[in-house]
């Protein structure tokens, strides 16, 4: 019974250096900032009265209406600046807590305006991320916030490695997920699917050459089973040291293959999260590997 009891606390509670979630946290910051970035030149078109918006449960909340309705071409700026400087706040571990809060506040403003958007898996998954991200330390090191606290951005505290486990199950979920809908969908029995995805809306250029060469429905059926096999087990063998590597490559291939070929490439901000698979011991020694003195190898406490 103390066995299992400490290998209980050992996989969920134990308090590890913060490395891994932090370096996942930059990444999220530079990855919402680039998708973020993308809508600038239409700000006015998607977010604002000027354009054509459709905000959610205005007819239901009149007395929200301030808040539902579009505002002005100038509000919608100076809205989305401010939701870009939490993503900044992220990416740099500056004012965290407020960064992520104001983050996710900005964002579901922004969905409830357009067009009856419905949440997809990637709002769910990056809504879960952000919510736990919010309380889970990872601005702890590499961050503005630790030098404000110790006097140095790469000194570290330790955290707990809860919001690491529920992060990293989380994905493992969405990949199995994903393959059951394989499984159990009767349009994923062959190769129909893929061809047709290739030359559909979602098609990018390169999906729609490769959809002219002659290949026949046996080459995409084989393709389609390959990944209902694999990625299930490569789900699973991420948590696995000795198959770990291979299943990140064949995940993060799946994953630039579905941006690359359908123009789903948001999903881009899991890869950098496989290293949440990987030890914090582990990676800290992998830091200061690369970093050497710059990242003391014991944790300080902070002296403001």
């Amino acid at each position: 019974m103390s066995q299992q009891l400490n290998f209980w606390d050992n996989f969920w509670v134990r308090p590890v250096p913060p490395h891994a979630l932090a370096l996942t946290r930059i990444a999220l910051g530079l990855f919402l900032l680039v998708y973020s970035a993308l809508y600038i030149p239409h700000l006015s078109m998607i977010f604002s009265r000027e354009g054509l918006v459709m905000p959610l449960y205005i007819d239901r909340y009149p007395a929200l209406s301030l808040i539902l309705s579009a505002p002005s071409p100038l509000a919608a700026h100076i809205i989305y600046a401010l939701f870009m400087l939490c993503m900044v706040g992220i990416t740099l571990g500056a004012f965290f807590r407020l960064s992520t809060f104001g983050t996710l506040l900005g964002g579901l403003y922004i969905w409830q305006l357009q067009l009856h958007g419905f949440a997809t898996s990637y709002n769910r998954i990056l809504l879960f991320c952000l919510l736990i991200l919010l309380f889970s330390g990872a601005h702890r090191t590499f961050s503005f916030d630790q030098k404000r606290r110790s006097g140095s951005w790469t000194d570290w505290e330790p955290i707990s490695i809860l919001p690491q486990r529920l992060i990293a199950l989380q994905i493992t979920a969405t990949f199995l997920g994903v393959s059951l809908q394989k499984w159990w969908l009767p349009h994923w029995k062959g190769g129909e699917v893929l061809s047709y995805s290739y030359i559909s809306r979602w098609g990018t250029p390169l999906a729609q050459w490769y959809a002219r060469l002659p290949l026949t429905l046996l080459h995409y059926g084989i393709v389609v089973w390959t990944v209902k096999i694999i990625q299930p087990l490569c789900a699973i063998g991420i948590w696995i040291p000795r198959v770990r590597i291979p299943s990140i490559i064949f995940l993060s291939a799946f994953l630039i293959l579905v941006g690359v070929m359908l123009s789903i490439w948001w999903f881009i901000f899991i890869i950098p999260a496989f290293i949440l698979f990987y030890k914090p011991e582990e990676v800290l020694l992998r830091c200061r590997s690369y970093f050497g003195d710059l990242i003391p190898e014991k944790s300080v406490k902070h002296t403001k």
